[in-house]
Parts: C-alpha cells; sequence; structure tokens
C-alpha cells in the first residue's frame, strides 16, 4: 500500500491518496508541507500496523529540509518499526528544547500513560491556566476512549501543540491520539443494542449521541463528556476516523454542527483529533 501524504495536514482530509500495493506500506512524504499532531501520530499508527502484519515498510521523506526536520524532531522517525526504511535526507541538527509548547510522538501504552498525560496538563496550564487545565479534561476524554476501548497489542500514539498565536494569530492547543484497536463500529456491535451498525459512517453518528457505549454498563455520556469539558466561549472542533467513515464535529461557542461521511481510506483502529482556541 502506498500512501501519498502531500501538502498541508494531509490526514485531516476528507480523501488521500491510498494505492493498493501487496506486502509493504509506502508513506511518501516528498510533498508534505506541513504535519499536524494527527499527521505525526497517524504515520507511526500506520507504520506500526502495517509491521505487525508482516508488511514492510518505508518512509520517503519530505523535500522541504524544515519539514523533514520536523518529523524526526517530534519523535516520528524514531518511533517507526526498528526494519522500516528511511529513503532521504533528515537533515538532523541541534535539537531545540520545546517541552512547554510540544509534545512528541509518544507511545500511549500502561507504562508511559501517566507520564505523557501529566506532562500534557502542565504544557496546557503553563499557557492557558485554569483555561488550559479545561482544555486537558477535553483531551483525557479522547485518551481514555483510546486507552479502555482501543486497547491492542500495539497500543495508541498521542501527539500535541501548543499554540501561542505570535505567528499565526490563533491561540489554542492542537491534540492528536491514533489507537490500533478495533475501531468504533467493532466496539459498539459488542452491545447487543448497537448491533445493527451495519457500517462505520452509522456507528460514527451513533458514537457523537449522549450515553452511548460498547459495554451493557451505564457509562457516562461517551463523546459527549468531551464537549462539557470544552470551553463554551470558544472554537472546537473534533475529528474521528474509523475504518472508512470520518465525522467531523464543529463547536462554536455552543453550537455544535456534526458531519459523518464516508472517508477516503480505511483507517485500522480509531484516529481523533482536537482542536481548541478560545475567542
Amino acid at each position: 500500500m502506498r500512501i501519498e501524504l502531500a501538502g498541508r495536514s494531509p490526514l485531516l482530509r476528507r480523501l488521500w491518496s491510498i494505492e493498493p500495493e501487496a506486502g509493504s506500506m509506502v508513506l511518501d512524504a516528498r510533498r508534505l508541507t506541513f504535519a499536524s499532531p494527527l499527521d505525526l501520530a497517524a504515520i507511526v499508527a500506520l507504520a506500526r500496523s502495517a509491521a505487525a502484519r508482516g508488511d514492510r515498510v518505508k518512509l520517503i521523506a519530505p523535500r522541504d529540509h524544515n519539514v523533514a526536520s520536523y518529523l524526526e524532531r517530534l519523535d516520528v522517525i524514531s518511533n517507526l518499526p526498528p526494519d522500516a526504511e528511511v529513503v532521504g535526507d533528515l537533515g538532523g541538527g541541534p535539537r531545540a528544547d520545546l517541552a512547554d509548547s510540544l509534545l512528541e510522538v509518544g507511545h500511549l501504552t500502561a507504562e508511559h500513560a501517566t507520564r505523557l498525560v501529566e506532562r500534557m496538563g502542565r504544557m496546557f496550564a503553563r499557557h492557558y491556566g485554569r483555561l488550559g487545565l479545561r482544555y486537558f479534561q477535553g483531551v483525557g476524554e479522547l485518551i481514555d476512549n483510546a486507552v479502555s476501548h482501543g486497547v491492542s497489542e500495539l497500543g495508541a500514539f498521542v501527539a500535541a501543540q501548543v499554540y501561542t498565536g505570535a505567528t499565526s494569530g490563533r491561540r489554542g492547543i492542537e491534540f492528536a491520539v491514533c489507537d490500533t484497536g478495533v475501531g468504533i463500529r467493532a466496539h459498539l456491535r459488542r452491545n447487543p443494542a448497537n448491533h445493527h451498525l451495519a457500517d462505520d459512517v452509522t456507528a460514527l453518528k451513533k458514537a457523537l449521541r449522549p450515553g452511548v457505549t460498547g459495554t451493557e454498563e451505564t457509562r457516562g455520556h461517551g463523546l459527549n463528556d468531551l464537549w462539557r469539558a470544552a470551553p463554551d466561549a470558544g472554537f472546537a472542533r473534533l475529528l474521528l476516523r474509523s475504518g472508512e467513515g470520518l465525522a467531523s464535529v464543529v463547536d462554536h461557542g455552543g453550537v455544535r454542527r456534526p458531519m459523518c461521511v464516508p472517508a477516503g481510506g480505511d483507517v485500522a483502529g480509531t484516529w481523533a483529533w482536537l482542536r481548541v482556541r478560545p475567542y
């Protein structure tokens, strides 16, 4: 399988190019110009999942020297499978300490989860105080879903960034977690009440409703707990990809607009991306 990673934040887009290629996973990032936390975490999740299937994994580095260095700086390269082939120049060079604004790609396992979560909490609180802790609550809901619902031998991968607005003019946080579990539809179908879910788009629509779970227990309000944590006075966007479905939910000042559509690729497990910013 060959996946072309071109332009800005390619894996946030509905359609991304996938070409069948038996026995291998080629991640072609030659034309990549900007990578979001979702791109970073998903590249690693895709590569690790392919290696677990026995596929050969190859990453073709970006032609843009700065983007190539960014992938290395954010630990994408070091988290690839040990026998993955990397083609192209990564740049290297000194590594600046940006621990207060960047969370490099991390492997979300039982052993490392606490450390990663605590670091994110400090990062958000340093920039946004009490508001940052509200942001952190929303992120915590997505982490909980990945750990409890998306559990697998490969685990999940996370990345995050704080934007101060100094260059873009838009403050806020961006977070992604990509698990390699069974996916949303298979998880929900574990509950007999959801056995009728025939496709991934229908499953995503169901998952966004209050109280929906893949167990027969009464457990909170599912993904709606995320919106309880996100501040009403601001902008938030949640993107979910699972199987062949994609859900996008925009919340602007407490007014929520969900959309669930077929996606251009088949994702093993579940990818979640959250962008939150104050007014």
